[in-house]
C-alpha cells in the first residue's frame, strides 16, 4: 500500500534521482565505483538499504530494493530479488491468534469428557 503513496527515494554518491518510480528505473552511470542508498518515504525515510557497487564500461547493473514490512525495520537492497525484511512481525500475531484458538478448542474439549 505504502507503493501507492509514494515512490522511492534513490541517492547515488549522495546525489538525488529525480523523477524514480517502483519497477525498473534506468540510471545512466559511467563506470566506476558508486554508493548507492534507496529508502521510502513516508514521515521519515524508512527502510534506508545501502550497497557499494563497481560498474564498468558498458555494463548494465541491476539492484533490487524491498522496503520492510514493519516501518521502523531496515529495506534490502542486493543483486538478486530481495524478501521482504520483518515479515516475521507480520505473521507472528496471526501464529499466535492461531495458538490460542486451538488452546481454547483444546481446553473446551478436554473439559467435556
Amino acid at each position: 500500500m505504502m507503493g501507492l503513496l509514494t515512490t522511492p527515494k534513490i541517492k547515488i554518491n549522495g546525489q538525488l534521482v529525480p523523477n524514480t518510480r517502483w519497477g525498473e528505473n534506468n540510471i545512466p552511470l559511467g563506470p566506476g565505483t558508486y554508493h548507492v542508498w534507496v529508502a521510502t518515504p513516508w514521515l521519515f525515510d524508512m527502510g534506508a538499504a545501502q550497497m557499494t557497487v563497481q560498474v564498468h564500461q558498458a555494463q548494465g547493473l541491476r539492484a533490487y530494493y524491498k522496503p520492510p514490512a514493519v516501518v521502523f525495520l531496515g529495506g534490502a537492497l542486493g543483486f538478486e530479488p530481495q524478501k521482504t525484511p520483518g515479515m516475521l512481525f507480520v505473521w507472528l500475531p496471526f501464529a499466535l491468534v492461531g495458538a490460542l484458538v486451538l488452546l481454547i478448542l483444546l481446553l473446551a474439549l478436554v473439559a467435556s469428557i
